[in-house]
């Protein structure tokens, strides 16, 4: 066993007298913290959203705020100081009202450094960009935004806890940083970290560009710390998803976006990695995605409250992990238990599945026949286990017999906002090409949860196309 997890695993069965669960146990917070990521900050005005959801960490008491990356849209030194501004408009001198110390536990992300040359191909034009960049001097920059002194990787304390946070672009640093810091630390405490990708195979397994910058350092670094916390952006994926939060060697938790929801790849009406595939639906806006947590740690438990700035809802069910972290039974948000406990959402009894044929446009704009399978919204049980996305499948009929077609995935409608708004109706799109000609056919339509677990399919009428 690594001598690290085993001094850890001491810590936790000495705490173990003391892990009663809730308040009567652990009284108030002995830590809060704010965690934002991907503000995209780009002009004045741009702001807004940030110092609201600044302005609500401050009325809840926090002792620092997480930014976990891409934080100047366009890599402008303009940019970062708006982030700045914003800051101490909300924390004058790094304080709260009352005069505690309040922690910018912030990092460089991939736009900081290097959105200047996003869609500028010119060289003279990049060249102009990196006079006014982040990236010509990102120390020099830190220091006149941030006003403290810049390091690729750093640590603060706060309240007795430690947090780490690592500047996009210095996955090289990381694991001796972290080694080196480790023998000082209280192993019966979280450990918490920062980057802007998410780290490997964790939250959202090695997609959402984990490779592109973190190519596994992240994970390689923390594995041997279970009470590590790691805080992560990049991929803009909703908390709504509960697959957000992940648990193995160590926690690994993305933070979403301020800025706008992410899709992940695969549905007809959401994001798509390839610019020639041809989809027929519009993208589902998801500008009102504006999301963020509030991390309170107590003695026994830290608590996550997911929450939306625009309308100011929660997102869903607090996430409560028990603390120490450490082995099996303590890490409740392991993939497998989370998709074994999963319920898979169903269609009400008396739902009618319909179609309708029609002229529309594809997403490149071209005009063609469609045809438009539509349904009412499936139920859910709890907000956990809400519809993520629907299966809906073509069927060629034939005899006693349904054959597979073809299969689309769409999201449901407002997946990414609190329940309460959630749309009534689904639907998808096909093109008339798609679809089998002089066969009978018909449509299946399954709910599905974000972990993939589906409910009973609802059934069209069999139809024909010449």
């Amino acid at each position: 066993m690594d001598i690290r997890r085993r001094n850890f695993l001491k810590g936790m069965a000495a705490a173990a007298g003391v892990r009663a669960f809730g308040a009567e146990a652990s009284g108030g917070a002995r830590l809060k913290l704010g965690v934002l990521s991907d503000i995209h900050l780009r002009d004045p005005g741009s702001e807004k959203v940030f110092v609201k959801a600044l302005t609500w960490f401050k009325a809840q008491g926090v002792d620092g705020v997480i930014v976990a990356g891409d934080m100047a849209d366009r890599g402008l030194l303009s940019e970062l100081q708006l982030v700045g501004d914003a800051w101490y408009r909300v924390f004058p001198d790094d304080k709260a009202d009352d005069g505690r110390r309040v922690e910018k536990l912030f990092v460089y992300g991939n736009h900081d450094m290097d959105g200047f040359t996003y869609g500028v191909k010119d060289p003279q034009k990049r060249a102009q960009l990196r006079e006014k960049s982040v990236a010509k001097d990102a120390a020099g920059a830190w220091e006149k935004c941030f006003r403290e002194p810049f390091a690729p990787v750093y640590s603060k304390t706060i309240r007795g806890y430690t947090f780490v946070g690592m500047h996009w672009g210095n996955r090289e640093r990381l694991k001796a940083y972290v080694g080196g810091l480790a023998p000082k630390l209280d192993p019966s405490l979280p450990l918490f970290y920062a980057q802007h990708a998410h780290p490997q195979n964790t939250c959202y397994g090695s997609w959402a560009w984990g490779a592109w910058d973190d190519k596994g350092a992240a994970t390689e670094a923390l594995s041997p710390y279970p009470n590590a916390v790691a805080f992560s952006g990049h991929s803009h994926y909703s908390l709504t998803d509960e697959r957000s939060i992940w648990q193995g060697a160590f926690t690994s938790i993305g933070t979403s976006s301020l800025s706008y929801t992410g899709m992940p790849y695969g549905r007809e009406n959401g994001s798509a990695d390839n610019g020639k595939l041809l989809l027929h639906m519009p993208r589902m806006a998801t500008s009102t995605g504006k999301q963020g947590m509030l991390l309170s740690v107590f003695g026994d438990r830290m608590v996550i409250e997911r929450r939306e700035f625009v309308f100011d809802e929660m997102l869903g069910p607090d996430w409560v992990l028990p603390l120490p972290c450490g082995g099996e039974r303590d890490m409740p948000f392991t993939v497998a238990k989370r998709a074994a406990q999963a319920v898979a959402p169903e269609f009400a009894p008396d739902a009618k599945l319909v179609f309708a044929e029609g002229k529309g446009k594809n997403r490149n704009g071209g005009e063609e026949a469609q045809l438009t399978v539509s349904f009412p919204a499936a139920v859910f049980h709890t907000a956990r286990d809400r519809v993520f996305d629907y299966d809906v499948q073509v069927e060629v009929l034939e005899g006693d017999a349904a054959k597979p077609f073809c299969a689309k995935r769409v999201f449901a409608e407002n997946f990414f906002l609190a329940a309460g708004r959630r749309g009534k109706t689904g639907r998808c799109v096909f093109a008339l090409d798609e679809l089998p000609k002089n066969v009978s056919f018909r449509f299946a339509v399954r709910p599905s949860e974000c972990f993939g677990k589906m409910g009973r399919a609802l059934y069209s009428e069999r139809t024909r196309l010449a």
